[in-house]
């Protein structure tokens, strides 16, 4: 009989009385059983089924590192103006910032992964943060010394690492810490975190830098003093200073306790996942050769991707209206944290019908593209409003169709590893992650060609077709889930300490 037992009480629990460093336990492939004189051979060592409320501290901290690494993702382009007269670096060269991050990520994610499989967790969560600390110190360096951009396009390619580990592993901590019914959730909260870390760099730059950079001071920036050069200066290296503590805070809690598993499985799933090993590379060839997984990765890439893609670019699609690139930010902003939170609406919805994830993920793509439509209606101009109602249109259409095509990224990881069961959850997050980078750099290669640059009609009409085909394709994936059909195959008891 397998049970639940809710870890209430700290004391009983010898592991709970651990050093807060502990690096005999967190870095080694070792099972906490072997600690207990228990040898990790013997049949029983792990047969029972225990949660842990410390789960909750590590999806924090999880979580707290997803918004710093979105912060420093989108750190950059909000100071577009600032790092102009401060630094008279390029638009072209700024918007290659957060492109060295993606292709590090697209690079690094495959072997980043195999050595979380072999090292643990903790290993992955601390390389991450510590190349995270060396992007944000790199940056230092760049605004302190001679200020070349290549010493801070160095720095990011180190933040791909961080959005690798972060994006691919989100599915990994829930299934290593969650029970079934709390998966998606937490899921979401580490997937979506990094999003809300983006939402969050609009706020910060402007509000640290405290200077309303206008066009006309950087068309006229030879009449602009000194003394408002340097205040610019100023609130730049603020913004970058900020990143670094928050990031070093990060550091501390990653350092001082993260480990890579709880001394019991939370759920049955899991423990059996770990009596039926399978290898990285058996890994990677059973999720290649998998039909079933290439057609997720479609719809991720259809749906998420295209939605991240579009929604960056929203303030040139949205020129031709007449929508300045003040209110287009504030559209972008608002989207972003929307979708944030509907991700956690949807995600908690699948927690509690676990068998409907799939349709849940078509309800929610389905709710994007009758928006999208209306959308696509508009900037044609099949439908012509007043500049005010516009405006109001522009604001509800693009944050309702964030929410329905953003909010399905959680439910695709979830899917996916569902679909590759029994495949360790890191390498299914692994290749999802990848799918969703390709398709961002291969919209933003369609943006750079000029024929596309100057017409940006297409960007509403690829995202409307791109999710259609998407809510089609999930029709073409059978409703399994046999993690689930395993923690209800057999009666459990849930105890209360």
């Amino acid at each position: 009989m397998f049970s639940y037992v809710e870890d209430s009480s700290i004391q009983t629990d010898n592991k709970e009385k651990d050093p807060l460093i502990n690096y005999d336990f967190e870095l080694s492939s070792q099972k906490p059983d072997v600690q207990n004189n228990v040898s990790p051979n013997h049949s029983d060592s792990r047969q029972e089924v225990k949660l842990y409320r410390r789960r909750w501290w590590l999806l924090f901290v999880y979580g707290l590192t997803g918004i710093a690494k979105g912060q420093v993702y989108n750190t950059w382009p909000p100071l577009s103006g600032s790092l102009i007269l401060a630094y008279h670096w390029s638009d072209s060269a700024i918007a290659q910032i957060p492109g060295a991050t993606t292709i590090t990520s697209a690079v690094v994610s495959l072997p980043l992964m195999y050595l979380v499989q072999k090292k643990g967790l903790r290993f992955g969560m601390v390389l991450a943060i510590s190349s995270l600390t060396i992007g944000c110190l790199m940056a230092v360096i760049c605004i302190n010394t001679n200020h070349s951009i290549w010493t801070l396009l160095i720095g990011y390619c180190f933040n791909g690492v961080t959005s690798s580990m972060l994006l691919s592993s989100g599915s990994l901590l829930s299934v290593t810490w969650f029970p079934v019914s709390e998966r998606t959730t937490a899921t979401a909260v580490c997937t979506m975190s990094l999003q809300f870390g983006i939402g969050f760099g609009f706020i910060t730059g402007p509000y640290f830098t405290d200077v309303k950079i206008t066009d006309g001071n950087v068309i006229n920036s030879t009449n602009l003093t000194k003394g408002f050069i340097q205040s610019v200066v100023t609130g730049i290296h603020r913004v970058v200073y900020f990143d670094l503590a928050l990031v070093l805070l990060c550091l501390v809690m990653i350092v001082a306790y993260f480990p890579s598993e709880p001394p019991y499985p939370p759920s049955k799933s899991q423990l059996q996942n770990e009596m039926v090993i399978t290898g990285y590379a058996e890994g990677v060839k059973s999720l290649l050769l998998n039909k079933q997984f290439w057609v997720l990765l479609i719809v991720t890439g259809f749906t998420y991707a295209t939605s991240i893609s579009w929604l960056s670019l929203v303030s040139a699609g949205y020129r031709p209206l007449g929508v300045g690139q003040e209110t287009a930010g504030w559209i972008g902003l608002l989207s972003i944290i929307f979708s944030v939170l509907g991700s956690l609406l949807v995600s908690k919805a699948a927690d509690h019908f676990l068998r409907k994830s799939k349709l849940i993920a078509q309800i929610s793509i389905g709710f994007g593209i009758v928006n999208i439509v209306i959308l696509v209606c508009i900037t044609q101009r099949y439908i012509t409003l007043p500049v005010n109602i516009l405006i109001v249109f522009l604001y509800i259409l693009t944050i309702n169709t964030s929410i329905g095509l953003g909010s399905v990224l959680p439910l695709c990881y979830e899917l996916g590893c569902e679909i590759g069961y029994p495949v360790k959850e890191g390498l299914v997050g692994c290749l999802v992650t990848i799918a969703a980078y390709l398709f961002l750099f291969l919209y933003y290669v369609i943006y750079l060609t000029p024929a596309f640059t100057n017409d940006t009609h297409w960007m509403s009409w690829t995202t409307l077709c791109n999710s259609v085909a998407a809510f089609i394709l999930l029709f073409t994936i059978k409703d399994h889930y046999p993690r689930v059909d395993m923690e209800e195959s057999h009666s459990t008891d849930i105890v209360a300490n």
